[in-house]
């Protein structure tokens, strides 16, 4: 069973997102490695991921793939997606790569900080030759809120919708469903 998630915060990096400069120059905006546990939603197996972070997105980038996204749908905003640069990637254990994140926004918090990011997820040989459904389903969405510990090191947790289909509603609205029944956890998410 789908079900549609809106997820408002998410919604500020396409909809409504009016970013001032200071907002994310002000952030503790650290390139690194993060570690955490995936937490899949079927039948509660988990797998060790590693989240690279190398650089983030301007304003600027924020503001044109919003305006990509409510001009020309969601097509457009992919085919702008496969043209971007990776800033980043997420891998799962035993896999080499599992997707490259080409927009990444970091937004601080009184605690520490929410990293938002989206890729244009990778469609595998067999769901292009069987034509599956899962093929609409071709946005890779990640949230991760961190918190900045004694140590200085940034600890949390967060989501990752591993295939998702983003459609505008109304103009100005985005809805976000998810492939699957629920997101996958990101739990223990811990900077390495």
């Amino acid at each position: 069973m789908r079900v549609k998630l809106t997820i408002g915060l998410l919604l500020l990096v396409f909809v409504t997102l009016i970013v001032p400069t200071s907002a994310t120059s002000g952030a503790k905006e650290c390139n690194g490695v993060f570690s955490a546990l995936a937490l899949l939603p079927v039948a509660g197996s988990s797998r060790s991921v590693t989240i690279h972070i190398n650089g983030y997105s301007s304003p600027q980038d924020a503001e044109r793939l919003r305006a990509t996204l409510l001009d020309g749908g969601p097509e457009a905003l992919l085919k702008t997606l496969s043209k971007m640069k990776s800033l980043g990637r997420i891998e799962r254990e035993g896999i080499i790569g599992f997707y490259n994140f080409k927009f990444i926004l970091s937004k601080p918090t009184p605690t520490g900080r929410h990293i938002y990011a989206v890729a244009d997820r990778p469609i595998g040989f067999l769901e292009s030759y069987f034509s599956t459904r899962s093929k609409d389903y071709s946005f890779g969405i990640m949230e991760l809120d961190l918190k900045t510990d004694d140590k200085e090191k940034e600890k949390g947790e967060g989501t990752l919708i591993y295939a998702a289909k983003v459609r505008v509603i109304g103009g100005e609205k985005v809805e976000i469903e998810n492939f699957t029944f629920a997101p996958i956890q990101l739990l223990g998410v811990r900077q390495l």
